[in-house]
């Protein structure tokens, strides 16, 4: 859970396949734009970055019946962030 971020600054990169090597394509899409468009869609989380007040994530991005596509989710925030492990 993230304290203070700026939702105008946040974006997602999502690509047209899973990418590792080669050509690929995608679409750059606001926080808000993305929670709309795919809240039906589950990211999972492959590796996360931290970097003062920008939080970088990169996984793939699952919607039911397709294959996955790689997306990279970056969050902007300059208050705390509550890490939860567990239930």
């Amino acid at each position: 859970m993230f304290f203070d971020s700026d939702l105008e600054e946040c974006n997602i990169l999502i690509f047209d396949r899973t990418v590792y090597e080669g050509e690929f394509s995608g679409k750059a899409i606001g926080l808000k734009e993305y929670m709309k468009e795919y809240a039906h869609a589950e990211f999972e989380i492959l590796t996360e970055g931290y970097f003062g007040y920008s939080t970088t994530y990169t996984g793939w991005l699952w919607e039911k019946g397709k294959e996955p596509v790689s997306a990279i989710l970056y969050i902007w925030n300059s208050g705390d962030m509550v890490y939860r492990i567990g239930d």
